[in-house]
Formats: structure tokens, C-alpha cells, sequence
């Protein structure tokens, strides 16, 4: 069975944006990438455990319980309106109250990928933020796909 790291870098070589830009005001295109990607990754033989589509203006947290006997791959992608989307997962430190970072993609592309296993099965924090628009933009349309193997 492949890993979903090697999984994931063959989502990134094959994911094309093809997604209109917000301004149409058309949220079809965004599905359309997804419902690509959600038939690579079910092809392959993962489990997808949540997908959703939004509007982004500048970030949107999301929040998901993940358990300790998974690895997880988390796949965020934007319409062409976005140069450059980053993606952040927190677990939440009781000691300190606060959520602090486990680990993020913040590479220059307009989607992002990160993949682990939790320490522990506990409620994680997932950011999704867009660092840069396309000239003329200012609001996308933005996928969240969460899976494991």
C-alpha cells in the first residue's frame, strides 16, 4: 500500500487550479477540483473524513478531532484568484491556554499539504490562510480535504 506522502506528492504534480476566480460568483469550479481530487485519493484506497468549500477573505480556522491511529493528510486548495495559500494545524497546550503550532506548509503555491500522525487523539486547529492574491483579487474560493490511509 503507498503512503500517503507519496500519495500527496502525486496530488501536487497532477492538481491543476482550473478554478474560477471569486468575482464570477461561481462555486462549481471549486467543487470540480475537489471532486477530482476526492476520486484520485479514493482510487488509491484512503478514507476522506471531511471535505468542505468556503469563501476566504484572509484566514479561516477550522476545527477536527484526529486520532492517534492515523496517519492524516490535509489538502487545501484555492481558486485561481489565490498565488499563495498556506495551511497550519495546533494542537491546544492546557499549561500555557493557548493553541500552539504542530506543523504547517507555507510554501508559494496556491494550495497546501500537510500530512502526520497525531501524538494523541485530541481537537486540532487547522488555518487555512491566504498569503497572496492575484493582482485585482481580494476573496477566493478555497477546499479542505482531510484523509488517512
Amino acid at each position: 500500500m503507498r503512503t500517503i506522502s507519496f500519495f500527496m506528492l502525486l496530488i501536487g504534480f497532477s492538481f491543476f487550479a482550473q478554478g474560477q476566480c471569486i468575482n464570477g460568483k461561481l462555486a462549481k469550479p471549486i467543487h470540480d477540483i475537489g471532486a477530482e481530487i476526492i476520486a484520485q485519493i479514493d482510487n488509491e484506497g484512503f478514507e476522506v473524513v471531511r471535505a468542505e468549500y468556503d469563501l476566504i477573505f484572509t484566514s479561516k480556522d477550522n476545527y477536527r478531532t484526529l486520532t492517534s491511529s492515523w496517519e492524516y493528510a490535509l489538502f487545501a486548495f484555492a481558486d485561481n484568484g489565490v498565488a499563495d495559500l498556506d495551511i497550519a494545524v495546533y494542537e491546544y497546550d492546557d499549561l500555557l491556554e493557548q493553541w500552539t503550532l504542530v506543523l504547517k506548509d507555507d510554501g508559494p503555491e496556491n494550495s497546501a499539504t500537510v500530512t502526520f500522525t497525531p501524538d494523541e487523539s485530541q481537537q486540532y486547529k487547522i488555518t487555512i490562510t491566504v498569503k497572496e492574491y492575484v493582482e485585482g483579487y481580494d476573496v477566493a474560493r478555497y477546499g479542505l480535504v482531510i484523509f488517512h490511509n
